[in-house]
């Protein structure tokens, strides 16, 4: 099992909102405490918009694990995650090595880092299950529903996942963007106009 350390607080803002602070690696999350009813027991709500798709693809069937049947390709996933989360500052820099926004010129955005880890550790980023599951790993959930349903919606999923199975961006965008560390843990609550279609 791979897992991501991450400390969370609680506080009010100057209009007295209840957030909660999330901070992992030099990256932070403020989500409004409403939105993470879930995080008093150590998981989090998330939320993926796919405008008007009709499925929403993820791997992880709660069948045979990616990790029994295909042990080789999650070794070097484990490997590739390991270097990623190694050190603060070579974790900064894969979470947000796709980012690509004005805000973010600053930091090693589209440095694709985090694809040269993985590629080093052995794993197919082409073709294969592991591609699938490297896929879904760079994959940006939302800690809130209003930006899965009016910004990526109409169609969207909920989904929960332990609080150690996220990687956090910073709060650039006000998007709160996580991702995903093992899409067997991630369980989908809820559907919006959309089916899951789970590999």
């Amino acid at each position: 099992m791979i897992t991501a350390p991450i400390a969370v607080y609680r506080m009010k803002d100057v209009l007295d909102r209840e957030l909660y602070v999330l901070i992992q690696h030099g990256s932070y999350q403020l989500v409004p405490v409403d939105h993470q009813l879930r995080l008093v027991s150590g998981e989090v709500t998330l939320y993926r918009g796919i405008e008007r798709a009709p499925t929403f693809g993820f791997p992880g069937s709660g069948g045979a694990t990616l990790m029994a049947s295909a042990p080789a390709i999650w070794q070097s996933y484990a490997r590739a995650q390991l270097r990623m989360l190694s050190d603060a500052v070579t974790s900064f820099n894969t979470i947000h090595d796709r980012t690509v926004r004005c805000e973010t010129t600053h930091i090693q955005d589209r440095s694709r880092l985090a694809d040269k880890i993985a590629s080093e550790e052995g794993l197919n980023l082409v073709e294969g299950p592991g591609s699938v599951l490297w896929r879904a790993a760079c994959e940006s959930f939302t800690l809130v529903r209003w930006v899965a349903e009016n910004k990526f919606g109409p169609s969207y999923v909920v989904g929960k996942t332990p609080i150690d199975n996220v990687r956090i961006t910073t709060f650039f965008a006000g998007e709160h963007e996580v991702r995903v560390l093992d899409p067997e843990r991630f369980e989908i609550c809820e559907t919006h106009g959309c089916r899951v279609q789970r590999s």
